[in-house]
């Protein structure tokens, strides 16, 4: 079963359901995380075995401007069915040229479907959060192998993984 990735924050689907939400109800804030732009929504492709899960993580914490934990939700692709979404392949755009290729966009949105697939995520999806040490310790490790070029990481995120790469740019004297 193919698996998507949607990130999202902890406190939107993690929090537990305040009572005045019906027992299929959802929380409108959780929406915020589903935001869209020209009717499409941003999704990673996670293969059934999770095995380039990491690797997605990586992907989205290669844009980052600090480091922070990454809070997602992931569901089985066949639950798009169910709220009659679209899919697309799409190129991401993230350091992690590698990851890039499994960028997707569920394309055609109304407010109807992406309730229905917040429902849906919320219900049957398994929401987890990989913690700011471990994504640290995943954007350094692609950084060693070359996976991603330590110089265009934003200057935040490279002092948090502990690279002192100092650009003419950081600096204010002359020799």
């Amino acid at each position: 079963m193919p698996l998507l990735l949607r990130k999202i924050r902890k406190a939107r689907w993690f929090a537990p359901v305040p009572p005045w939400v019906p027992p299929d109800g959802l929380q409108a804030d959780s929406l915020a995380d589903l935001n869209t732009t020209g009717n499409k929504l941003s999704v990673w492709h996670v293969e059934d075995d999770k095995s380039n899960l990491n690797q997605v993580i990586v992907a989205l914490a290669s844009n980052f401007d600090y480091s922070s934990n990454v809070d997602y939700v992931l569901f089985d692709k066949n639950l798009l069915s169910r709220a009659s979404i679209a899919m697309e392949h799409s190129k991401g755009e993230t350091l992690l040229k590698e990851a890039d290729s499994w960028h997707r966009d569920l394309i055609q949105l109304t407010a109807q479907k992406v309730v229905e697939l917040a429902k849906l995520a919320m219900q049957n999806g398994e929401k987890k959060r990989v913690s700011e040490e471990e994504v640290i310790s995943l954007v350094r490790k692609a950084v060693e192998t070359g996976a991603i070029d330590s110089g265009n990481l934003k200057k935040g995120l490279r002092r948090k993984i502990g690279l002192n790469i100092v650009n003419v740019s950081d600096t204010h004297c002359c020799r």
